[in-house]
């Protein structure tokens, strides 16, 4: 319209257009203009008065249209005028100007309005925003309330405000839906889920700590805290089932690496006893002298044996008893909760969660209850089986075991670092699995035993030592430190008394950590699995026991310090060995009965043993007497020499093996003495030591020993004689020469001898001789005396019968002599007389007398001769009473 007024004042025109003009139409290429309120000219012409139809005059009339046709002729000039000029189609009608100055208008407008206008709309959706957050306050607070209930660790309150929430965004979500509130209300629900999202990122994530928290905790922690935490916020998972699961798989992981750990550190020390300095033959009978005296290993139990090998029981011990009373602990745990939601008693204290959604995790199905019952059974058997191959393993495989535990740790580093996804982990812990346990309990079990075979074979009843010759080793035998090598558990060269101490300790923890699995109600299938462990666990410990129990056999003659004890005239083995066999003996008492294991069920867990068992301890009991009779017997008969060579390269404490003989520097005593000793200890041994172990043993195991009682006897008995040939035989042979030397080669011509005046000087040196042997037999065992001096004194007569023999002619001189010299010793030997002797001594006589001549003799001279002898004789004992005094004491100790 502006535009249009700018022509309008150009042609001169002044408001050519009424206000009240309401219509314009084109017709035929002219305007038509037909005021509202005005009548057209054939109107006027219509009309029969001087008024127009709406009451004005003719004259107004008139001046109106006049004013019409000038005007529209006006605008036809002007119409035509724009035509020839700029209302063309190439000039868009002449509008072009009139556009671009709209567009430029319509510019300048928007930037001036636009900020009004978002300013305006900004302000609008704040309004909007504020409303609705002032309506919904409590939903826009709900994640920062829900991260300060997780930061104050308020549980209830999370869960109460959780569940609130939840109720009110189902509220907003069910708003009913209408065409005036469509747009709002779809605005509102946006920004509630926007809302409700940040709230379930928070709940998501506090779960995941529930979860986490909940998979490492024990039976013996809240767990149903945790447990009811999920249930209530709604989970998909069953809580209970997985953390049973979790439980399951931790308590395999724990065991896995606890005995794993345990094995290692066995290991270490058991180098550490390998690496100790050699142990000397003093050092090892202190050790063992030390723990005979004191059996119960209080006070300084480094001195019961080498330092290492007690730091080895002592770790075995004590952490055998930690491993095996967590795991029973966290087993039965284990059992007590899971027995709960079997029989659904802890269920019904748990929250069924929103609109009751975890409802459906508060029923265990069938399938869930026998794997739970089987994941219980589980546990006790793979416990079982870590326990047994613990103790059947040799030290080879458990050298093997480790090195497979570190070969799968460097596949799982390597491996870990490039696994990326659950399946790729899950085959580096099968891996794990395969590398670690190529070799099954089963397997190791039965190669264990048949390794026990193979020990106990060596280990059988060896006949009676009969070579007496070769001295025993002063070190074990490379054979012995072999057997070991066949326990792992075991320390290299361990006395039997602390063996049996602390492996009774380890089966009596064992057996009552078994008692109490085997009163779980799980199934008959875990107890009989319990059963087997201990029996196989019983007879590892057993057959280890009895290894050091012939070890310290073979090494007993080491505390032999050939002293003669002041109260028996014999040394202190033969006490010293009843009290080691008896405590050896009360220890393996305890290995086989285990009667320090606590009843903690009615369910017999600790069978009672095999007739096998007890027959390889009788059979150990009998070689040991053995073993140690055989070391002692062949230290007796070693030379001088060699004995002085063995004692000279051990240390001296004062006790074994040390022997001061005139001479500051301590020397083995001489092989007589040692022999004499140990025949008086073979006789306290046999008459006491024996007999009493052996009332012991049928005591302690309920069996008799007749038949290894006939045996060991009839071995001591022979070792017995053997011993004293030995001893016997060097005095023989003094005896023996001097006699013939005196008899057939001091010159004495038995034809041509004359009357006697005195006892043959031989015949003084064999009595003599006798004397020295009488004091140094009564010196070390009073009890040998008569049997020493009554066998030399059978050789004595013996010999001069058969030197006698040997002379072909007696005169009566000789004749006289040669009786006189027998009668003598007759006389001075009559307490020591035999039949034997006796007869020995008449058949001097008659000897003598076959070879005298007797023809020139008379009968008076002889009688004679005969009373002279006897005064002879007579004169002689007075002599000689001083000298030979000792076998008229010995005489009259019998009287």
């Amino acid at each position: 319209m502006a535009e249009l007024d700018t022509v309008f004042e150009y042609y001169g025109l002044s408001d050519p257009f009424p206000t009240s003009w309401a219509e314009s139409t084109v017709q035929e290429g002219q305007f038509a203009l037909r005021p509202s309120g005005y009548f057209n000219s054939s109107d006027v012409l219509k009309t029969d008065k001087g008024t127009s139809g709406d009451g004005r005059d003719t004259r107004t009339l008139q001046r109106d249209f006049d004013m019409f046709v000038t005007m529209k002729s006006t605008l036809d000039t002007a119409y035509r005028e724009m035509k020839k000029d700029f209302l063309q189609e190439v000039k868009d009608w002449g509008v072009v100007v009139i556009g671009q100055q709209i567009d430029e208008a319509n510019i300048k407008a928007a930037q001036i309005m636009k900020p009004i206008m978002d300013n305006k709309s900004r302000g609008d959706r704040l309004k909007a925003t504020l409303s609705l957050i002032e309506k919904n306050r409590y939903l826009f607070d709900l994640p920062a309330t829900l991260l300060e209930n997780i930061k104050c660790g308020d549980h209830d309150s999370l869960v109460r405000d959780y569940r609130r929430g939840i109720a009110l965004t189902e509220e907003i979500r069910t708003l009913p839906h209408s065409t005036e509130l469509s747009d709002f209300l779809v605005q509102q629900r946006r920004v509630i889920e926007r809302i409700w999202g940040e709230v379930e990122v928070v709940v998501e994530g506090y779960k995941r700590s529930i979860w986490k928290q909940l998979s490492q905790t024990r039976p013996d922690d809240n767990y149903i805290l945790y447990i009811s935490i999920l249930l209530e916020l709604g989970v998909e998972d069953n809580p209970i089932w997985v953390w049973l699961q979790t439980l399951v798989d931790n308590l395999k992981r724990q065991m896995d690496d606890a005995f794993d750990d345990l094995n290692s550190s066995l290991q270490i020390l058991r180098k550490d006893v390998f690496n100790a300095s050699p142990r000397s033959m003093d050092t090892i009978a202190g050790h063992l002298l030390n723990a005979i005296s004191s059996p119960k290993l209080d006070g300084n139990i480094n001195a019961r044996d080498l330092p290492e090998i007690v730091r080895m029981w002592v770790t075995m011990n004590e952490v055998i008893e930690e491993v095996a009373k967590y795991f029973g602990k966290q087993i039965t745990l284990f059992w007590e909760c899971a027995s709960g939601f079997l029989d659904g008693r802890t269920q019904s204290v748990l929250p069924v969660g929103p609109n009751g959604q975890s409802k459906v995790h508060l029923t265990l199905s069938q399938e869930e209850e026998a794997r739970i019952r089987s994941d219980a059974r589980e546990l006790v058997e793979i416990y079982a089986s870590r326990v047994v191959d613990f103790f059947v393993q040799s030290v080879a495989d458990s050298a093997e075991k480790i090195t497979s535990i570190k070969r799968a740790k460097s596949i799982d580093s390597e491996y870990e670092s490039q696994a990326t996804t659950p399946q790729e982990e899950q085959k580096v812990m099968s891996m794990r699995k395969e590398s670690v346990m190529s070799l099954s309990a089963s397997a190791r079990l039965a190669n264990s035993l048949k390794t026990d075979r193979i020990a106990e074979a060596q280990l059988e009843i060896e006949k009676p030592p009969l070579a007496l010759q070769q001295p025993s080793a002063s070190t074990p035998s490379s054979g012995s430190e072999k057997n070991f090598e066949l326990y792992a558990f075991l320390p290299p060269s361990a006395n039997a008394i602390g063996t049996t101490f602390y492996l009774s300790d380890i089966l009596n923890t064992l057996g009552s950590v078994a008692s109490e699995l085997a009163g779980l109600s799980i199934s008959s299938r875990h107890i009989d699995v319990l059963r087997t462990m201990m029996s196989t666990v019983r007879e590892r410990c057993v057959s280890a026991a009895c290894l050091s129990w012939q070890q310290d056999a073979k090494q007993f003659n080491m505390m032999e310090d050939w002293h003669s004890t002041s109260s028996r005239k014999c040394t202190m083995i033969p006490a010293l060995f009843l009290q080691y066999q008896s405590v050896v003996l009360d220890g393996l008492q305890r290995l086989v009965y285990i009667p320090g294991a606590e009843k903690k069920s009615k369910v017999v867990v600790i069978l009672p043993p095999s007739s096998k068992l007890v027959s390889n301890i009788k059979t150990q009991f009998a070689n040991s007497i053995f073993l140690a009779l055989n070391g002692l017997v062949q230290d007796a008969v070693a030379s001088d020499k060699k004995m002085n060579d063995i004692n000279g390269s051990a240390g001296k404490f004062g006790g074994p093996k040390s022997m001061v003989v005139n001479d500051p520097v301590a020397l083995v005593a001489p092989m007589e003495l040692r022999l004499l000793l140990m025949i008086c200890n073979i006789a306290e041994m046999k008459a006491n030591v024996v007999s009493s172990l052996f009332e012991r043993f049928s005591t302690l195991f309920s069996i008799q020993l007749t038949d290894n009682s006939n045996i060991i006897g009839d071995a001591m008995k022979q070792l017995d004689e053997q011993l004293f040939s030995t001893y016997m035989k060097k005095k023989r042979g003094i005896f023996t020469t001097i006699i013939r030397a005196g008899i057939l080669k001091s010159g004495i011509r038995w034809s041509e001898l004359g009357k006697p005046t005195d006892v043959s000087a031989y015949i003084c040196q064999v009595l003599l001789q006798l004397v020295l042997v009488h004091m140094q037999v009564a010196s070390i065992g009073p009890m040998l005396v008569t049997r020493v001096i009554t066998d030399l004194l059978h050789h004595i007569v013996n010999t001069i019968l058969e030197s006698f023999r040997q002379i072909d002619k007696f005169s009566l001189g000789g004749m006289l002599q040669a009786t006189v010299d027998v009668e003598f010793v007759n006389q001075k030997m009559t307490s020591y007389g035999t039949p034997e002797i006796e007869s020995l001594y008449q058949a001097c006589y008659a000897t003598i007398q076959d070879a005298t001549d007797r023809s020139k003799m008379e009968v008076d001279v002889m009688t004679r001769q005969l009373e002279q002898m006897k005064k002879l004789l007579l004169k002689c004992h007075k002599q000689s009473r001083l000298e030979f005094s000792c076998f008229k004491d010995e005489m009259r100790s019998k009287e």
